[in-house]
């Protein structure tokens, strides 16, 4: 569509352009919905639209209106329009996947509440002493307050703290009400040893949280810092039995934030009160710090800690988002929550965005399935699909290689050539050329190549795991690049009789070497050895893997 609004360019305005700039802005929003490597496809027409404004700006004849008309215009189709259809994909996504999986616990909560068969959805309404809860974080990727019987390798070396992303019975607590709101203002107020005082929790109330399985107390302790981040206080977790359980550092401050509407009568709720955690003795908030603890101790889940501060955010919100009381009364929590679609679709996209940055390779050893971007544009190491016995159905991914090889070589020569054609231009020897031919040449061969660099380049950037298959975009430009500098060679070079038999000679050859890699593609039933000639180059592993253990 890019292209076809490129030609357009001198008819601004007319159906056709306008088609075409329309048509460009609906297929960057697919192509965006379908996977976030359409970022690169929307990075290539911004990149384009810029150089087209700017040359329109630098145009002394042109109306400051029409030069408006031109900005808006593309605001609307290359902005507005692609959002929108992203956007509505994930409400299409919502509509249709209405049912309930644990997968989607770190949705916020009035969202998971209207999935079908949710247990959320029914729960005692108003939380009181001997209730058992379970606390998600607000912050998305930190996951449920939780608790296992493993020590700090450093600091205290009590017993962890952590976030779990998945629901876990290591994530429920007994919450018990100490004192009352108002009752108290310092740790020398509070009698550790009181019995706890029955009925609903409310904003400003004295709690303690008391491990369900470990039968232990959420502590807070200034003389250690968290493991990981080094700059907030440690929470960690003491018995029951021990001394430190009758310290005040126990004791936590009920702090409710932003109630639903309909739960704005001053007790805590499930689901629809977001609550704050402030230490009784340090003042400081139970937070999550974003950082992960160490996987050979920690497991990599999420790091929780207590931070002083007088601008708490997300990070030190928390959602009791289940709630077990056996002497209280189920009711259905959805009359009670409201949702906004704008929130679930910020959540969902931001967990996406954490969930693809967590997966790292790792290199203490090598995994056949991974492979480094600069070994793609020539495919040095094609990746078996499956198992490779004998009896098994093998499936090589690889593609054809003249096409892979040629477009890798077009693509990194393209800057030579590039510079050699405006060195041509800037001296004048471009008599050749007719008038305008030379630019419209350019400005192809330039859209193109943006869009294999595009594509490809990023990856050396990323941190993420990688694999072969991510060259596929930028693959799909070179290709188009290799036919495009085949094409304006052979009329440069070669009369009409001639570019007719390049054309009919390289379309034989790549469709021959499909045919002749098809077994692999397609899938070989029978012993490897008998199919020859697949061995191009010796880091194949068509025969053999020498990465293999």
């Amino acid at each position: 569509m890019l292209a076809c609004f490129h030609r357009q360019r001198a008819n601004p305005f007319s159906p056709l352009w306008w088609r075409y700039l329309l048509l460009t802005g609906v297929a960057l929003g697919l192509v965006l919905s379908s996977k976030w490597v359409g970022l690169f496809a929307v990075a290539l027409v911004g990149f384009y639209t810029l150089v087209e404004l700017y040359e329109m700006f630098c145009n002394v004849h042109m109306p400051v209106r029409t030069y408006a008309r031109h900005w808006v215009a593309r605001i609307v189709a290359l902005i507005v329009i692609p959002l929108f259809i992203y956007a509505l994909t994930f409400k299409m996504h919502f509509t249709i996947l209405n049912r309930y999986h644990n997968s989607a616990n770190f949705m916020p909560v009035g969202f998971q509440v209207r999935l079908r068969g949710n247990p959320l959805a029914r729960q005692p309404y108003d939380i009181q002493t001997g209730s058992y809860v379970r606390l998600q974080s607000n912050d998305p990727g930190a996951g449920y307050l939780h608790s296992h019987d493993h020590k700090y390798p450093t600091g205290s070396q009590r017993q962890q703290i952590t976030g779990y992303g998945y629901a876990d019975q290591n994530n429920f607590w007994s919450i018990s009400r100490r004192m009352a709101a108002g009752t108290f203002k310092t740790p020398d107020d509070v009698s550790t040893i009181a019995a706890p005082i029955a009925g609903p929790i409310q904003d400003g109330d004295l709690v303690s949280m008391l491990h369900n399985i470990t039968n232990t107390y959420l502590y807070a302790d200034f003389k250690f810092t968290a493991p990981m981040s080094g700059k907030y206080a440690e929470v960690s977790a003491v018995s029951v039995d021990n001394d430190e359980s009758r310290n005040p550092n126990m004791m936590w401050v009920v702090e409710i934030v932003n109630a639903e509407k309909r739960m704005k009568d001053g007790r805590i709720h499930p689901l629809g009160t977001p609550i704050r955690l402030r230490n009784l003795v340090n003042g400081c908030m139970l937070m999550s710090t974003g950082e992960r603890l160490d996987k050979d101790w920690g497991w990599g889940q999420s790091e929780m800690a207590c931070e002083v501060t007088s601008k708490p955010g997300r990070k030190h919100l928390w959602t009791i988002e289940r709630h077990v009381n056996k002497n209280l009364k189920a009711t259905n929590m959805g009359q009670h929550m409201s949702s906004s679609f704008l929130r679930d679709f910020a959540v969902l996209n931001k967990h996406m965005w954490l969930t693809n940055n967590a997966l790292i390779p790792d290199h203490d050893k090598h995994n056949v399935l991974e492979s480094d971007p600069v070994s793609w544009p020539f495919m040095i190491y094609p990746m078996r699909m499956v198992g490779w016995d004998n009896k098994s159905i093998k499936y090589l991914e690889i593609g054809n290689p003249l096409l892979w090889w040629g477009s890798a070589a077009v693509c990194l020569l393209f800057p030579i050539q590039l510079l050699y054609w405006l060195v041509r231009w800037q001296r004048g020897s471009m008599a050749h050329w007719r008038a305008g031919e030379f630019r419209e040449y350019i400005d192809g061969a330039m859209m193109l190549w943006g869009g294999w660099a595009l594509h490809y380049l990023p990856f050396f950037l990323m941190g993420r795991v990688t694999y072969l298959h991510h060259y596929l975009p930028a693959l799909f430009f070179g290709i188009l690049l290799l036919v495009y500098q085949i094409y304006h060679v052979s009329i440069w070079y070669l009369k009409e009789r001639g570019v007719r038999r390049v054309l009919y000679t390289s379309v034989a050859t790549i469709a021959f070497v499909f045919w002749w890699f098809s077994p692999l593609t397609y899938g070989w039933d029978k012993p490897i050895k008998q199919l020859k000639g697949m061995q191009w180059t010796s880091s194949w592993p068509v025969y053999e893997d020498r990465f293999e253990l």
